[in-house]
């Protein structure tokens, strides 16, 4: 199976000496393409670091991260922003959708900024707004609807592109239980159908449990992961809240 992303010995550092804190403390992984995986660990333990080092908004200071044959920490800043829109997506807790857009026009706008046929666009739009169940929303700004609407939108707009790789972040913190599930049923089948590859942060045992692997960081490292491997979400849900419970509860996360 290719090889989408992978972290070697990544380090990254705050502040100065005699207040330097390490945020990240030689992170090694591997993501393969169409995984679903999700990273868990308690405020502080370098969670949103390292998605940001994976993202090109920051740089770590040690280590390498890959994405396919790019190394990130070698990738000159002029040049991050346009890697981005070529291969990644992003799908955030506040939704992150700009409000003088419609739903579509949201949706379009990876594909706007490549230069894409208008009338390409509008179709590859459509098509995913139909499966997603909100193309009667296609006028609507975003204020005008619900929250549970929006992060279709949000979905959308992350997956539209056929990033190498989607990233998301809490992306269920700001959904009510009903709405959260509908999320991440749906992450799950975009997962499946278009073989996309996703890495999850997320404080929520439930929602780690839609991924097939979790890595669990505290301090700056990798301290467990745990494979989904032929056990039901349900059966493994539990087999990570047994996790969370081995490292002091509500604590890990």
């Amino acid at each position: 199976m290719d090889m989408v992303l992978s972290v070697e010995n990544a380090e990254k550092y705050y502040g100065r000496e005699p207040n330097l804190k390490k945020a990240l403390d030689r992170v090694d992984f591997e993501v393969s393409a169409g995984e679903f995986v999700s990273i868990m660990g308690p405020s502080g333990s370098g969670k949103t670091t390292l998605l940001n080092c994976i993202s090109t908004i920051d740089t770590i200071d040690a280590g390498h991260i890959y994405l396919g044959s790019q190394d990130l920490a070698s990738l000159p800043q002029q040049k991050s922003a346009r890697f981005r829109q070529e291969n990644l997506g992003f799908i955030f807790q506040d939704f992150n959708l700009l409000d003088t857009l419609s739903i579509e026009e949201n949706i379009a706008l990876p594909l706007a900024i490549k230069d894409i046929p208008a009338k390409e666009i509008k179709s590859t739009v459509r098509s995913l707004m139909q499966r997603l169940g909100i193309e009667d929303i296609a006028a609507k700004f975003p204020a005008q609807v619900s929250g549970g609407q929006k992060q279709r939108c949000a979905c959308a707009r992350a997956f539209v592109n056929k990033p190498r790789l989607v990233l998301a972040d809490e992306p269920t913190g700001a959904l009510d239980s009903v709405s959260a599930r509908q999320l991440l049923a749906l992450l799950t089948e975009l997962n499946g159908q278009e073989k996309a590859t996703v890495l999850m942060v997320t404080h929520d045992p439930l929602s780690a449990s839609y991924g097939n692997r979790v890595l669990f960081l505290k301090d700056g490292q990798i301290n467990k992961e745990l494979r989904r491997v032929r056990q039901s979400r349900v059966d493994f849900y539990h087999a990570i809240l047994s996790e969370v419970s081995a490292f002091g509860g509500a604590g890990l996360c």
